[in-house]
């Protein structure tokens, strides 16, 4: 069963569960089995991460654009990241609402989340990470507060 996990993941999979339904339970190849159901787990991790990490990438564009733009498009473009905010918030609770537990993990998910999207802005807004502070300047509950906008300093 292991050479058919390593060869046809999909097939494997398809067939470990047609395994589990007949309650053959004994044929079943657990070792690798055990694996995907805690890789499914971490997905669910990752997806809040990315989320937050969209967020903070939004967020931190706001700022530096704020700072740069001379306002006079101010409208289109506040709008513009009003939403773009609001999609990653709405992911964000939605994949919270679906896996509470993970709220539990939010202290460890911020951080790194933000330092990403930090990384990443930088590198789009061909700028230094330390143009941004190192650490997130927002509590969850500011950026997840509907309508928020980080202020402008």
């Amino acid at each position: 069963m292991s050479d058919l996990y390593d060869t046809d993941f999909y097939s494997w999979s398809f067939h470990q569960a047609e395994l589990i339904r007949q309650g053959r339970y004994s044929e079943l190849d657990l070792d690798n089995l055990i694996e995907e159901v805690e890789d499914m787990g971490k997905a669910r991790y990752r997806t809040v991460k990315s989320c937050l990490k969209g967020l903070f990438l939004h967020a931190l564009k706001w700022q530096m654009q704020s700072k740069k733009d001379d306002m006079h498009d101010f409208k289109e473009w506040h709008t513009s990241w009003l939403i773009s905010i609001g999609k990653q918030r709405d992911a964000v609770q939605e994949e919270l609402e679906e896996n509470p537990s993970l709220n539990n993990k939010l202290d460890e998910i911020l951080p790194k989340a933000y330092q990403s999207a930090r990384n990443q802005v930088a590198r789009e807004m061909m700028c230094k990470p330390s143009d941004f502070p190192r650490e997130c300047p927002w509590t969850y509950e500011e950026v997840m507060t509907e309508g928020w906008l980080p202020d402008v300093e």
